[in-house]
């Protein structure tokens, strides 16, 4: 097989994936999946399902955070929670084993 030969198979698949890329991303737009939330101002900090079709949130609606309670009946704001509160009850980050294994060789070399 020529050089010329090989550089167009290369050239033939490399066309072959974008246009395949290209389809596939078209797809998942007209599917919803590469689609932002339009939402700018509203955010779900959490969510426990109660059942079927029932639940209570946790919404941030701009600078406030409501408890709204879920059901086939609609949804109704149960109270609003106190931000720090809820920042006292958030469980601290701890990193992960692989973190955490790095971050004390880390501090033992720094040591010696």
């Amino acid at each position: 097989m020529s050089a010329t030969a090989i550089l167009f198979n290369f050239i033939w698949a490399l066309l072959l994936v974008l246009a395949l890329a290209y389809v596939a991303i078209r797809v998942m737009g007209r599917v919803g999946i590469l689609r932002k939330s339009p939402a700018r101002f509203l955010e779900q900090v959490d969510y426990l399902p109660l059942g079927p079709k029932r639940g209570i949130a946790l919404i941030q609606v701009v600078d406030r955070t409501l408890a709204v309670g879920i059901s086939e009946a609609g949804i109704h704001v149960l109270t609003e929670v106190d931000a720090e509160a809820l920042k006292a009850m958030a469980p601290p980050t701890a990193p992960s084993g692989f973190a955490e294994e790095l971050l004390s060789r880390l501090r033992r070399d720094r040591s010696e």
